[in-house]
């Protein structure tokens, strides 16, 4: 399921091929016109399926919850030192002794709260693998910054440079049902393990060498004329690039794209999964 959400995902991307070259010879005004157009359709569609959606009454903000929750613990931990039958800081946050009315409820009460704080222990239990998510996030970010002026300093002939990153998304939708259709049941088949945390691992290793990749290109545009390593000493008129294709970009969206069948779609999955009912919100924001 998560692998085609990704999918589904990454169609939409490719309407980035339209809008930058729109934008490159038409107008940004028209660039900007065409998304407002898809999310007013976006938005009809929603108002008009209304009564065919599961649709749950809120109940509060479970952060705002988990935040009170790991606040109280803090300050129990701290008013009443170590405690030897908590071996967990969020134990702090239970409650032992409650105020009990004719109606029981203050027992429901604590049994509540208590059963909350053992769905949060499990949370973050399960979800300490996405503290090292914001270090995917800086690389994988570099799509929308770095490479993008890193094709500026190239060849992309009669393309916008900002349209290269597209390769992303088309590399995803060749490659997600190779791996959820042929790969991923082929391993299965020959009962080879292919855990969550290992999936996740070879994901970093292929944005790294994402990350590799991009100075070697970029060492390579210094290395090539006419400007060299000059190009932010150019006068007007002068080439603003050197003579050095584009395509020297695509391993690093490559290797970025394979990352995200890995990392990406498996973090999401894994927040979703690990996680206890009560708390998939939760996994959910620990792994953006």
């Amino acid at each position: 399921m998560f692998n085609w959400f990704y999918w589904a995902i990454n169609i939409g991307a490719l309407s980035s091929i339209v809008t930058t070259n729109t934008e490159k010879y038409h107008s940004f005004w028209l660039a900007y016109l065409l998304p407002l157009i898809v999310f007013i359709g976006a938005i009809v569609v929603l108002i008009v399926g209304r009564n065919r959606y599961v649709q749950k009454p809120p109940s509060g903000s479970l952060l705002i919850r988990a935040g009170r929750v790991i606040g109280t613990a803090i300050q129990k931990r701290w008013r009443f030192g170590k405690q030897p039958n908590h071996r967990n800081l969020l134990d702090y946050a239970k409650e032992t002794s409650p105020q009990v009315d004719e109606n029981g409820r203050g027992i429901v009460a604590v049994v509540n709260n208590n059963a909350f704080v053992d769905d949060l222990k499990k949370a973050v239990r399960s979800c300490r693998v996405f503290l090292f998510y914001p270090f995917y996030w800086i690389c994988y970010n570099q799509m929308s910054t770095n490479l993008i002026s890193q094709a500026a300093q190239m060849n992309v002939g009669p393309l916008p440079n900002d349209v290269l990153q597209n390769i992303d998304p088309i590399v995803l939708i060749v490659f997600i049902p190779v791996f959820d259709k042929l790969i991923y049941p082929c391993m299965r088949r020959f009962q080879i393990n292919f855990a969550p945390i290992a999936r996740i691992t070879l994901g970093f290793f292929c944005i790294s060498i994402a990350m590799a990749w991009a100075p070697v290109v970029q060492n390579q545009i210094y290395a090539t004329g006419p400007n060299y390593s000059f190009l932010n000493e150019l006068e007007e008129g002068q080439q603003k690039y050197n003579d050095i294709t584009v395509v020297w970009q695509t391993p690093t969206y490559f290797f970025i794209a394979v990352s995200e069948i890995f990392a990406s779609i498996t973090g999401l999955e894994y927040a979703s999964t690990q996680a206890p009912a009560s708390m998939k919100g939760v996994g959910m924001v620990l792994w953006c």
